[in-house]
């Protein structure tokens, strides 16, 4: 039985009569990325192509910790006390990710990435590095002494920010949903207003498919076998909507028995040990669904659960039980979109 959730709002986008449908994909942020688009003229591959990798591009040169000499990176090494004035894409992400974690009372934190890296999910050293062990109690406290969000000082009129020392920006729960966004709408722009755009598993659709019917995704589910452990299909029409997934099954390790998944709960200092294997989050822009997601798995699904329907939050809460079977809570918000 497959679950389908349509928008309760659609917009007066009319099908492309003798449409086709194009298709690009590449490669960016450590994984990869694509686009589909409808047109009745030239497909426009080669400038479709250009404009994305652009728009990719211009991401990991603010945002990317990966690469050194980023804005984020030369603000993470800056002297302490220093002013910076962040540049415009990267100070859109980073209001945005100031403003989560204070609704989530730090749950979501963008300074966490002294603790990211300590646990082996960020530029080095890696998890997959052979020899390479979870940190020290005293390693996390360190760790968690950095991680203070408010410090930065953040002024969105002039777009400065401080570095009170040491402090780590991470973006990487929000810069790929911010990313697909740019994607969506350098797309628009182009007259290309019919795409579905997927950076990582993140995705926003606009428009229609050739023949009229919406963009249709599966959300993602936590890997399972079959049997009663596993999820019913949940099919959304992406139509002026995106969607992101966080799960426990991503990147992941075990070391003497215990499961460290990438998220870290900025609060402790710890992978998450919660139950959660995923958390899906609909929303019109796909950097709010990434910020949400990531900030409503840190919570978990109680907490996480009430913080949602407070905001009107469209999110499906996947619970590993201690039998290992799944169990779903929609939000008041996703139920409505039930066709």
């Amino acid at each position: 039985m497959t679950r389908v959730l349509v928008p309760l709002q659609l917009d007066d986008s009319m099908p492309l009569l003798a449409a086709q449908a194009h298709r690009l994909e590449g490669q960016t942020m450590g994984t990869t990325w694509q686009v589909l688009w409808a047109t009745t003229g030239p497909s426009q591959g080669q400038a479709v192509r250009v404009a994305v990798q652009d728009e990719l591009d211009l991401v990991v040169a603010q945002m990317s910790t990966w690469l050194a000499g980023s804005d984020v990176d030369r603000f993470n090494r800056a002297a302490a006390g220093t002013l910076h004035t962040v540049p415009e894409a990267m100070a859109a992400v980073l209001d945005a990710a100031l403003w989560m974690a204070h609704v989530s009372d730090g749950a979501f934190n963008p300074a966490a990435g002294a603790l990211v890296n300590l646990w082996g999910f960020g530029p080095g050293p890696r998890y997959t590095d052979p020899g390479f062990e979870p940190p020290s109690e005293g390693a996390v406290l360190g760790a968690l002494a950095l991680k203070d969000w408010r410090a930065l000082a953040w002024n969105a009129t002039t777009r400065e920010a401080r570095q009170p020392g040491a402090v780590l920006l991470d973006f990487s729960a929000i810069a790929k949903g911010y990313a697909v966004d740019r994607v969506s709408r350098r797309l628009a722009g182009m007259g290309l207003a019919h795409h579905l755009v997927e950076v990582g598993g993140e995705l926003r659709g606009s428009g229609l498919r050739p023949g009229g019917q919406p963009w249709w995704v599966d959300l993602e589910s936590p890997p399972v076998a079959s049997g009663p452990s596993a999820l019913q299909t949940t099919r959304v029409a992406l139509h002026s909507m995106a969607v992101a997934t966080s799960g426990d099954y991503r990147r992941v390790y075990t070391r003497d028995g215990v499961r460290w998944p990438h998220t870290i709960d900025p609060r402790n200092g710890r992978p998450l040990s919660n139950g959660l294997a995923s958390v899906s989050v609909l929303h019109a822009e796909c950097m709010w669904a990434d910020a949400w997601s990531t900030a409503l798995t840190v919570l978990g699904r109680d907490e996480g659960l009430a913080l949602a329907t407070a905001h009107g939050i469209a999110a499906l809460f996947v619970q590993r039980g201690a039998d290992g079977r799944l169990a779903e809570t929609l939000t008041p918000a996703m139920k409505e979109l039930a066709a």
